[in-house]
């Protein structure tokens, strides 16, 4: 190869961007903020009715199932189940972390496993394929309509109110605390006014209430109920725990 050939190789080689240790060249992540919601965890105040469970595969040794997996539902046509209708996934957990609410109520914990569409359905019968697991589907995990929760604006900051505290209550699956971009559970909802995108301010109480509030972090909530909200930690400069305080901003 002559020295002119050698240097063009150079070149050319030195051209072509190098792929250093640890690197994919496959597609980033796209963050979904609204399959996010949908997988957060809920509060319920008593256990859901729904009849519909998942009874199992064509597989009887497989009891865990993910995305892609054809599974068998106790409940059809009888029950209102069509092909094509979607459900969530979900289950109650035991969760001995989980906090009265201020009105003295013990809440369930359900968490969200994900959600199937259904493909064939007859009287009592059903079967589905999981189109997403936010976790492990299990067999006696119930099913709930689908609906693809709306990712709220965020509204302007304010002052926060320390008049009509409420406070975290849970996290998913036995989680007792979170941090930035945790999703967890407070005990108010729209029943004490909250609305989805507003504001809130994560503190404790000093010297038995009596001191100043020391301010741990903020958070946004996203989905409202009439009891509970699901909320989005946004920063915080502590973890979060379990009967932690918060303040809606005004």
């Amino acid at each position: 190869m002559s020295q002119l050939s050698s240097i063009g190789a150079v070149i050319i080689v030195s051209m072509i961007p190098a792929v250093t240790y640890g690197q994919t060249l496959s597609h980033p992540y796209v963050r979904n903020e609204a399959v996010e919601l949908a997988c957060g965890p809920q509060a319920a105040l008593v256990p859901s009715s729904s009849t519909l469970r998942v009874s199992g595969s064509f597989d009887p040794k497989k009891a865990l199932f993910a995305n892609g997996d054809v599974v068998t539902i106790a409940g059809g046509t009888t029950q209102g189940v069509q092909p094509g209708q979607v459900y969530f996934v979900r289950r109650a957990v035991p969760d001995r972390f989980t906090v009265p609410t201020v009105d003295g109520v013990t809440v369930s914990s359900i968490h969200t496993a994900g959600w199937l569409r259904i493909d064939e359905a007859q009287s009592d019968v059903s079967v589905g394929t999981i189109t997403l697991a936010c976790d492990g589907i299990e067999t006696g995990d119930y099913l709930e309509p689908f609906e693809l929760p709306k990712v709220p604006a965020a509204k302007q900051s304010g002052e926060p109110d320390f008049s009509a505290p409420g406070h975290f209550i849970l996290g998913d699956d036995r989680r007792q605390m979170g941090g930035q971009g945790s999703l967890m559970v407070i005990d108010r909802g729209s029943d004490h006014g909250l609305k989805a995108g507003q504001r809130l301010t994560i503190y404790r109480e000093t010297m038995g209430g009596r001191g100043p509030v020391s301010r741990v972090g903020e958070a946004t909530v996203v989905i409202v109920s009439p009891e509970h909200t699901l909320v989005r930690i946004e920063s915080t400069r502590d973890a979060v725990f379990v009967g932690d305080l918060v303040a809606v901003q005004r």
